[in-house]
């Protein structure tokens, strides 16, 4: 089965997430959906890509890197290399949410339609689907309270592909307006701050 999406351009990314910004959301939402996709966990690994418009994709500590004008809830796109010398040859495309919790913790959401394998994330002794996960986990830990991670996502069907499915899951939070498409039964706490 196929992980990623090698050929999708930063250009399209953007021109999609744009779209769904325009979106109607309801008067009162507290979603913001950061509009450049993210792929490197800094600007070293950024300049070390060998993807063919690295330049144009964002890094982790971007996020985020706009106004969120009063936003509880801000949302990414990520579209990570693949691990050197590992089984899958292709970017994977996944989604994130950052969500204000009480007066400066926060709960980080990581949506993954190929949540398959691990990779140990030492500093807070969870698991991870993917490196991308891990380094974003451990970024976002270093500057925020983050206090929990949630992970989730839905099985790829025939014809379906992660950018598809996941920009299927932002449209679905950006609708909403809230936090009500995020959490069981689609995702599972997998760390907590003790």
């Amino acid at each position: 089965m196929a992980t990623g999406n090698p050929l999708l351009r930063a250009a399209e990314i953007q021109a999609r997430l744009g779209a769904l910004k325009t979106r109607q959301q309801p008067a009162n939402s507290k979603v913001f959906l950061q509009s450049r996709p993210m792929a490197h966990k800094n600007y070293t690994a950024k300049a070390a890509s060998t993807h063919i418009d690295a330049g144009e994709f964002s890094t982790f500590a971007s996020w985020p890197n706009e106004p969120v004008h009063g936003a509880t809830i801000v949302l990414g796109l990520f579209h990570t290399p693949p691990e050197p010398n590992g089984p899958n040859t292709e970017y994977e495309t996944w989604g994130g949410a950052l969500v204000k919790i009480g007066k400066k913790g926060k709960r980080l959401y990581l949506w993954d339609c190929n949540i398959e394998g691990t990779s140990g994330l030492p500093n807070f002794q969870i698991q991870c689907a993917t490196k991308g996960h891990s380094e974003l986990s451990a970024y976002l830990g270093g500057k925020f309270d983050l206090r929990e991670i949630w992970i989730g996502g839905k099985t790829m069907g025939d014809g379906d592909t992660p950018f598809e499915l996941t920009m299927q899951w932002l449209d679905d939070v950006l609708a909403s307006g809230d936090n009500s498409a995020l959490g069981a039964p689609s995702f599972a706490c997998v760390w907590e701050k003790k």
